[in-house]
């Protein structure tokens, strides 16, 4: 696909960053003034942040709102729409002030982004947790008066999920879940961190894959997150080398507060990376970059434990195979308490427990109906325990190739009519019925989230 008029060149020897490199950060309103507001309005021209932090690679940002992309900048439409939920923006806790005697300057800012990997894991950049960079102030502990742990920094905030602009550019009502423990921080001198999360988000966000190796040279990659701290957007670009530690990229444009994004494979859709640093410039001759999978992998005994890469989100955009396709606009969010599956996609784990006409509860609706169409009793159902060919009365009858046996067309087309028709009205019933049954839950699945968000964060 064609993306981006600027050229772009990097050094063939690039090298690795340095693994006690800070990273980047979200900007400080005293370095950057104006700078929030006009990137927040749509206005990816000015350079001044970008000049401060070399992240644009080239002279204007080319990322795009994730629900607003039109697929120009190398990965497609559905691409995005498939893995984008899952990615959540960090944010620090607004109680800092009530909690601390000296709070620093960091309440409720917007720091940075990560991706769910499991129902309540969250990969992300270690250096969110640091306790320095960025020209902030951390707070300090209230008896020690030292800047407080990483660990306890961890706590201190939160995840935004739909911290996004709809299609048509309204803005989303973002869903809060805490951070409840740091788990890997900085292993092996590697920037990348992995966080606990309360409330199983991953349940309703859905998950991403972590892939067992490494992107190669020219891969083409695709990095979702929330630079300078707005609403989530993407980008895409080559990989452009592979070296030491890192992988890197000089056509994907990035700001303090895309750090953590995940680094997507886009022939396979799983994470091969871990976005940290900046390098661009705008003449288009640096790089950004971030951490290698297979090097967090080696020293990571939480991503060495997790299973292998399965489904990875759920997307309005994106039905599943069975017919029951996204007939409520409920089927995507009726997780947290309803699908003991998570890695499979919650609206057939639901329909499967709430439709009572199946014969056989553990396939899908249509795959029942289905089965009762013109033809399955000729030759039998492969996927029936009884039916066996090859055993002595195991197989179900069939038609003998004889004229008086043979139906005429006009006979065999109208008798697979009446069935077909028969079918339909069975599966929309069966839509009308799963309906009503999800909508309910729905409305229990919001009135959950409603008194948990309460709990926690006070709303």
């Amino acid at each position: 696909m064609a993306k981006k008029t600027t050229a772009k060149t990097s050094s063939s020897t690039a090298e690795s960053v340095d693994n006690n490199d800070a990273g980047l950060f979200p900007p400080h309103p005293d370095l950057s003034p104006g700078f929030l507001e006009a990137f927040s309005e749509g206005d990816t021209s000015t350079g001044e942040y970008s000049d401060f932090l070399e992240t644009i690679c080239g002279a204007t940002d080319d990322s795009q709102p994730v629900e607003q992309y039109n697929g120009t900048l190398g990965v497609t439409k559905a691409f995005v729409n498939s893995h984008q939920s899952c990615v959540a923006q960090v944010q620090w806790n607004n109680n800092l002030a009530a909690k601390y005697t000296d709070p620093g300057n960091v309440n409720n800012v917007r720091w940075g982004t990560g991706t769910m990997i499991s129902k309540d894991l969250f990969l992300t950049a270690g250096h969110l947790f640091d306790q320095t960079g960025g020209g902030w102030n951390r707070p300090k502990d209230n008896i020690t008066h030292a800047t407080i742990s990483p660990q306890q920094i961890a706590l201190d905030m939160h995840l935004n999920f739909n911290y996004q602009v709809d299609p048509g550019g309204v803005l989303r009502a973002e869903v809060k879940f805490p951070i409840t423990q740091l788990i890997e921080y900085r292993l092996g001198g590697l920037d990348f961190a992995i966080c606990r999360i309360g409330g199983n988000p991953g349940n309703t966000f859905g998950i991403n894959g972590v892939s067992a190796v490494d992107a190669a040279q020219n891969d083409m990659l695709c990095i979702m997150g929330h630079p300078a701290g707005v609403p989530k957007r993407v980008e895409a670009g080559p990989c452009s080398n592979i070296s030491g530690n890192n992988i890197f990229y000089n056509d994907i444009d990035t700001l303090g507060g895309n750090s953590g994004s995940g680094i997507l494979r886009a022939s396979t859709g799983l994470l091969v990376g871990v976005h940290t640093n900046g390098g661009c410039n705008p003449q288009g001759t640096g790089s950004n970059m971030g951490f290698r999978i297979s090097k967090i992998k080696a020293v990571s005994p939480t991503l060495q434990a997790l299973p292998g890469p399965g489904p990875t989100n759920v997307s309005l955009d994106q039905p599943p195979t069975s017919v029951f396709a996204d007939s409520s606009p409920t089927l995507d969010v009726l997780t947290l308490v309803t699908t003991d599956q998570p890695h499979t996609r919650p609206a057939f784990d639901i329909l499967q427990r709430t439709n009572t006409f199946l014969d056989n509860p553990v396939t899908s609706p249509a795959g029942d109906l289905i089965n009762k169409l013109p033809g399955s009793d000729v030759m039998g159902n492969p996927f029936d325990p009884i039916f066996d060919p090859f055993r002595p009365g195991g197989g179900r009858p069939f038609i003998l190739a004889t004229p008086h046996h043979i139906p005429t067309p006009e006979h065999e087309a109208a008798a697979m009519q009446g069935d077909y028709e028969n079918a339909l009205a069975q599966l929309a019933e069966a839509i009308q019925q799963s309906s009503a049954q999800l909508e309910a839950l729905h409305q229990q699945y919001q009135q959950t989230l409603a008194e948990y968000q309460a709990l926690m964060f006070g709303q």
